[in-house]
């Protein structure tokens, strides 16, 4: 082994730079690229095209769906609400009937229904009957 040896060249460190330097290119070419009108229309009809796609395949399965018996994704979605609010609206009521179990009325008032008093009454010795 002598003194004078020269280390081996960094490859990855070369390749390191390379890749760095070459997605600095890549950006400032598409930041150039895409800061055009040109691009932006281009964009704007592409995102057109694709929404009319979409809004044409839902179309023709919801009448698939609709001829299939089978129902559609707006359908399932309007059932989910429709529980929705039929759960809070249990909900609402559990939690008055809680309230009123936990807090039952007091005082005067209507807290237990009575019987009408008797105004009269069979005089006292005579059972209703003639006495021999």
């Amino acid at each position: 082994m002598s003194t004078n040896e020269t280390s081996a060249p960094d490859f990855s460190e070369a390749w390191r730079q390379w890749a760095t330097q070459s997605e600095r290119q890549w950006n400032e070419f598409f930041n150039q690229m895409m800061g055009t009108e040109e691009f932006s229309q281009s964009l704007g009809r592409n995102l057109d095209v694709f929404l009319h796609f979409q809004k044409t395949m839902n179309e023709a399965m919801g009448s698939f769906f609709t001829a299939m018996n089978v129902p559609t994704r707006t359908d399932v979605l309007a059932l989910g609400d429709r529980m929705l609010a039929i759960e809070n609206r249990l909900a609402a009521i559990e939690a008055q009937l809680s309230a009123a179990l936990a807090n039952p009325p007091t005082g005067g008032g209507t807290a237990k229904p009575s019987r009408p008093k008797r105004t009269k009454r069979p005089p006292r010795g005579s059972e209703g009957g003639s006495s021999n």
